[in-house]
């Protein structure tokens, strides 16, 4: 017994250790590009397949499109038909426009775009910072303006070696940058909320500063994100938030297309007569979709949409709380995700589980990871996907590995070991076709119940063959389904007797025996009564005790018989012919008798079984 329990405890010991080295792979897993661009890829997968989103009903896009061009003429309009655009918007009563457009050089006509600035607190300006290292002597025009109200974070410090600012006549109030940051495969999935320069200067994004001149007078707060789903931390004003990740970049919700946004050609603003809807306190943001413009990017719905879609998208998200969040411990998800996954793979370890159920089990448990992501995205949170599976897909090769290494042993010790009793060509045929004493059999202890339909064989060769095996097959049917239903199993069909066993040596399982052999008895005599005739009648006998049975196979792989040998099934068969004499259809053995089931026995007598040296007590079921 001592030996024994500190077998189990190494074993867990062991098992435990796994688990430990299984959840540290997953988190470490996570910090590799591969995996971080197989999530990607998912994630992009999950957008593009999911339903979009409604729009919401206080965001309209104005459209720089080709009717636009077409109508006011090529790109960059002169800047008295940009101020133009300004006054049609405001005469409309629109509430903020978020303008996805620079004004760096000093042009004709700046002075009109100065006037519609002046005094005002409506309009968004946008001013790009030049931030990719490979372009040689970038541009320097206007100048720069960076805004002592932004958010007191730095997403990322860079060098203003080139931008496009803001021309020297011009004073917005507000101003953010629109420039981008792709990743390495040249989607566009996160932007940086401030941009920092060596001046310590900030530079806030264009949605950062829209939240600024829809909250002019809140203060930034900085709010730490929840575990495990929420983001790193919360940038909120008033009560617009912004979910921020470890190094303060915004996560785009792509949730809808380009073209499900309600839009309005910007040629119409300056048509007093148009028929355009209301844009009355109307959060307005102004960009380009048309071509000639050039201001596209690759987004995981689109390999080329208009840049206003991604600053549309951001606003939206701040206004109505509908963002993505990238949670800010993805190596605790990762771990915690395989943990529940593993707590499922590790009882298919047992030497009793076949190969061909440890492969089910393992492709199932790998796709777990991707479920639990769909269910994430359901949830606008991007869960983990390829640092559990690949993690659970070397847990799972291990396993099988470490099954076959254990069969390829179980079977070496089994053929040594029937090589005692058998000649040693059959020994291993039979251990290698059948690895482990277990798939040949195993020794149980429990009750058995020997149920006869006397006179069977004697009719199935009177009657038609299609009516001997419908009533074998009804039979059999109706005892498996009656065994089952109290908690046991049809084991080996004998001719016309019927093995059922039970898993204990208990009062419940004696109990459950006694009453699947009274319900069969009510079942199968009707069946019995139709089909019988006068000359071959057919009657039921049962038999139940308890004790030790084997159950088993026999033949090579391809024709396996079951069997059921031990000396409680040479009992209740040598019980069997004692009914008819004792006028009573049911027997009951000793063993079962002293386990005191709920049914009420009486005993009939002590009489000797053919074979056995001692006399043998025998009860009855009084009803």
């Amino acid at each position: 017994m001592e030996r024994a329990l500190k077998s189990g405890a190494r074993d867990w010991g062991w098992r435990l250790v796994l688990v430990a080295l299984v959840l540290v792979c997953s988190a470490t897993l996570t910090q590799w590009k591969l995996t971080t661009w197989v999530d990607l890829q998912v994630h992009d997968w999950f957008t593009r397949s999911l339903s979009q989103k409604p729009v919401p009903a206080q965001i309209t896009l104005i459209d720089i499109d080709e009717r636009s061009l077409a109508e006011l003429g090529p790109w960059p309009w002169p800047r008295p038909v940009m101020a133009r655009l300004m006054q049609a918007l405001r005469e409309r009563g629109a509430r903020l426009q978020v303008w996805d457009v620079f004004f760096a050089d000093s042009a004709q006509g700046n002075d009109s775009i100065a006037t519609q600035l002046r005094g005002a607190s409506d309009i968004v300006l946008g001013q790009v910072l030049i931030l990719d290292p490979k372009i040689h002597n970038p541009p320097q025009t206007g100048r720069l303006k960076a805004s002592d109200q932004a958010p007191p974070l730095c997403s990322l410090r860079v060098q203003t070696k080139g931008y496009f600012g803001v021309a020297k006549e011009l004073d917005p109030p507000w101003v953010g940058h629109i420039s981008a940051t792709p990743d390495e495969d040249g989607r566009l999935r996160r932007l940086p909320a401030v941009l920092c320069d060596e001046a310590q200067q900030h530079y806030p994004q264009l949605a950062i500063a829209a939240a600024m001149a829809l909250e002019p007078k809140a203060p930034w707060v900085l709010k730490p994100g929840s575990f495990p789903l929420g983001p790193a931390q919360w940038l909120e004003r008033g009560g617009i938030s912004f979910p921020l990740d470890d190094k303060g970049y915004l996560t785009v919700p792509y949730a809808r297309e380009h073209s499900a946004w309600p839009a309005v050609s910007a040629s119409q603003l300056l048509v007093p007569s148009a028929d355009l809807p209301s844009l009355q306190g109307q959060i307005v943001i102004i960009g380009a979709s048309a071509l000639g413009v050039s201001d596209n990017v690759s987004t995981p719905r689109h390999p080329n949409a208009p840049g206003v879609s991604v600053h549309s998208e951001l606003i939206s998200a701040a206004l109505d709380g509908g963002w993505l969040i990238a949670p800010k411990a993805p190596a605790s998800l990762a771990a915690l995700l395989t943990l529940l996954v593993v707590l499922v793979l590790l009882p298919i370890a047992r030497p009793y589980r076949t190969l061909a159920s440890i492969i089910t089990y393992v492709a199932l448990a790998l796709l777990a990871p991707l479920l639990a992501a769909l269910l994430g995205r359901l949830g606008d949170v991007m869960l983990p996907v390829a640092a559990p599976t690949l993690t659970l897909l070397v847990f799972g090769l291990g396993v099988l590995v470490a099954k076959a290494d254990s069969e390829r042993r179980r079977a070496q010790q089994l053929a040594l070991h029937l090589e005692s009793f058998l000649p040693q060509r059959l020994a291993r045929e039979i251990a290698y076709q059948s690895p482990g004493s277990d798939s040949l059999g195993k020794p149980c202890q429990g009750v058995l119940l020997a149920l006869r339909v006397q006179g069977l064989e004697r009719w199935t060769s009177t009657v038609d063959s299609l009516q001997a095996l419908g009533v074998a097959h009804a039979i059999s049917t109706l005892a498996d389904h009656a065994a089952s239903q109290h908690g046991g199993a049809l084991e080996h069909v004998r001719g016309e007797v019927l093995l059922l066993a039970w898993p204990r040596v208990d009062a419940e399982c004696a109990s459950a025996a006694i009453e699947t052999a009274r319900s069969l008895m009510l079942e199968l005599t009707p069946l019995l009564r139709q089909n019988e005739s006068l000359r071959f009648p057919m009657s039921l006998q049962a038999a139940i005790e308890s004790g030790a049975f084997l159950l088993g196979v026999a033949g090579p792989q391809a024709s396996r018989r079951p069997l059921l040998l031990g000396p409680v099934a040479d009992i209740v068969l040598a019980m069997l012919p004692f009914c008819d004499e004792l006028a009573a259809p049911l027997l009951i053995g000793s063993q079962v008798a002293q386990l005191q089931p709920a049914q009420k026995l009486a005993l009939i007598g002590q009489f000797l079984l053919p074979d056995h040296a001692q006399p043998k007590s025998l009860y009855r079921v009084e009803l």
